[in-house]
């Protein structure tokens, strides 16, 4: 019972991994999205030339 605090470090350090890691994908997929926007936004405007 004495390593107690170094699981409780490691479990603290992996769930602070995985949540920096789910933003950083919400962040990449918010970027995406706003590209794919602006190419379907560009295709509209130059097939109605």
């Amino acid at each position: 019972m004495k390593n107690l605090g170094f699981l409780f470090a490691a479990n603290l350090a992996i769930w602070g991994g995985i949540v920096f890691y789910i933003f950083t994908l919400m962040k990449r997929n918010r970027a995406l999205r706003r590209d794919l926007d602006l190419i379907q936004e560009t295709v509209k405007k130059e097939s109605g030339k």
